[in-house]
């Protein structure tokens, strides 16, 4: 049953009462008694005093609001608490309406207009109190913070996605993965076999080969360059051609003849000018004979001088061209190697390619004596006990043209296109590659908001019942509107971890666009609802007074009150539930809300 209904219902009861007192003191004719005057005095002396005793059997009634044709006293249905008991006297009982003295007595005792605020105040001793769980605080200021609810949708983390794009055209020839699958960072998820991939591995394995481990002409390049620098040094002493034969084992090539008969002819003619150069002095020899060998003295130095600087110009130039020639051979072998990890193989399989062209050339490495210092291979064969070794070439070989789909990062498989046996070019989706350890969360915010929306600020995204919230920072703000929505863009990171957060669903992102303080700032659990206001319980030392308010701007647990309480009154914080239900019960006990 409603108030509304109550209140009714006990006016009802009320005008009954009433009509009952009037009948069970009866009714006497206009004229009955007009020969007895002093008669009729003492009969309305009686009738009074039986109105006064009606009247104090229903002065307690809860809620009778009596009301007759002459009743001006209040508006109908106002709640009261009834405090005095002797007020009926205050009215007269010795005129011709001592009926309508009666109403305005009963009107009296259960409390007009000045009761009031007593009907607003519940009683409690402090045993109830504590029974109740009621407490108190006092009115202060607060800050409030600002929040704006916005939609939002959860998206992949773009910087956590891969699309695996095959390195070259070929055919299909092993899938290892399918949608849903969890792959880490290496992982082979499919096999290709590319004409074009095979080429490659060819023109590294020749590169490879001309390059080799023991290339000769390097080495003997310098090794002609060290051993002929050693006999221009010796020939500077001018030694014996017998000391210049124990130097024939060192490897100069051409360069030692040219220099040894240089300087053997330096030597003969030296020796004959030597000897005709006396006989000339002494008279013994002709001048004619003395010119010719001093002439072909002279030429033989100036050949031998021409001879030394040639050879020495010679192995300097053959030793750069040699060093030159190997560095372009390694650049083009370096540039074969970096083709292949283009086209998706690793470090270890371009060393197995390596191993598989040693095996193919070790005949032939073992035909010369290595005299590079700087082989660290050289002669390192596979012996026919390594069988896993073994098996792993044949491997290779068989699989020269294959080339893997590896992953690039840890993630889970959520979109394929590869079938066994199909072809596939070079510039379609074979898998889709996310991270979904977390994600992103595109918010939209309306053109009524972008100014308050900021990177820095925090974010509380819900999905609905079920899920479980969570809070992150925006890190971007678009810096433009779209045109079509009207809406700019706004995106926090999330973490997920376990996997709640899957992409598509639809969020609400509560973000806190700011703080600002207010005077008076009060939990919601002190508010309640009472015939359409907001009320909230004074501590007062009339009792727990119900007090409306009005509301302000609220958030989470708080609410501002912008009138009805004064900073440093003191309120009921819990227990306010509670109150209201003692307050609405009091139309229906007269003692309810008091402590009795």
């Amino acid at each position: 049953m409603t108030q509304e209904q109550v209140r009714r219902s006990l006016l009802v009861l009320g005008l009954l009462a009433a009509l009952g007192i009037v009948l069970s003191n009866g009714w006497a004719p206009a004229n009955a008694n007009e020969d007895e005057p002093g008669h009729k005095n003492a009969k309305h002396a009686e009738e009074g005093h039986d109105h006064k005793e009606t009247a104090e059997d229903h002065s307690c009634c809860p809620g009778h609001d009596k009301q007759s044709n002459h009743d001006d006293h209040g508006p109908r249905g106002d709640r009261e608490i009834h405090d005095d008991h002797g007020d009926h006297d205050d009215h007269g009982h010795g005129d011709e309406h001592g009926d309508h003295g009666d109403d305005h007595g009963h009107e009296g005792g259960c409390g007009g207009h000045d009761d009031h605020d007593a009907e607003s105040a519940v009683h409690l001793n402090e045993g109830e109190r504590h029974e109740l769980g009621i407490k108190v605080a006092t009115a202060g200021s607060g800050t409030i913070t600002t929040r704006i609810n916005l939609p939002g949708e959860i998206v992949l983390n773009a910087d956590r996605l891969a699309h695996i794009v095959p390195r070259a055209p070929g055919i299909v020839r092993q899938v290892l993965k399918s949608v849903g699958d969890a792959v880490t960072t290496g992982e082979v998820m499919a096999w290709l076999e590319s004409s074009e991939l095979g080429e490659a591995k060819v023109d590294y394995l020749a590169k490879w080969t001309e390059l080799g481990c023991c290339t000769l002409d390097l080495a003997r390049a310098q090794a002609i360059h060290d051993n002929t620098v050693r006999l221009l040094e010796v020939l500077k002493s001018s030694p014996s051609l017998e000391t210049l034969r124990d130097m024939n084992g060192s490897e100069m090539g051409e360069n030692r003849s040219v220099l040894v008969s240089a300087y053997a002819e330096f030597v003969f003619a030296e020796a004959a000018y030597l000897r005709e150069k006396p006989l000339f002095e002494k008279r013994v020899a002709s001048e004619r004979d003395y010119q010719a060998t001093q002439a072909e003295y002279q030429k033989a130095d100036a050949a031998y001088a021409a001879t030394r600087d040639s050879v020495a110009f010679k192995i300097q130039r053959d030793l750069l061209e040699a060093k030159q020639a190997q560095r372009v051979r390694e650049i083009e072998l370096e540039g074969a190697r970096r083709r292949l990890y283009v086209l998706g193989l690793t470090s270890e399989e371009v060393a197995a390619l390596e191993l598989l062209g040693q095996t193919q050339t070790g005949t032939n490495k073992e035909t010369h004596k290595c005299n590079d210092p700087n082989c660290k291979g050289c002669g390192q064969n596979v012996s026919a006990g390594q069988g896993d070794t073994l098996a792993a070439l044949r491997e290779t070989e068989e699989k020269l043209a294959w080339y893997p789909l590896r992953a690039p990062f840890d993630g889970t498989v959520i979109d394929k296109h590869l079938t066994l046996g199909e072809k596939h070019g070079d510039d379609s989706n074979a898998f889709t590659i996310a991270d979904l350890s977390s994600v992103w969360v595109d918010i939209r915010v309306y053109q009524t908001d972008i100014a308050s929306v900021k990177e820095g600020q925090w974010v509380r995204v819900a999905a609905g019942d079920g899920m479980v919230e969570a809070r992150g920072v925006i890190s971007y703000v678009s810096p433009i509107v779209d045109e079509k929505t009207r809406t700019a863009l706004a995106r926090v990171v999330l973490p997920n971890v376990d996997g709640s957060w899957r992409p598509g669903l639809f969020v609400t992102a509560e973000v806190s666009a700011g703080e600002d303080s207010a005077r008076i700032l009060i939990p919601k659990t002190a508010v309640q609802r009472l015939d359409e206001e907001s009320i909230v319980f004074l501590d007062t030392d009339d009792g727990l007074r119900a007090t409306p308010v009005r509301l302000g701007r609220g958030q989470d647990t708080h609410v501002e009150v912008l009138s009805g309480i004064s900073t440093g009154q003191r309120y009921v914080t819990r227990g306010a539930f509670e109150l209201k239900a003692k307050l609405v019960t009091s139309d229906l006990d007269p003692h309810a809300g008091h402590g009795h």
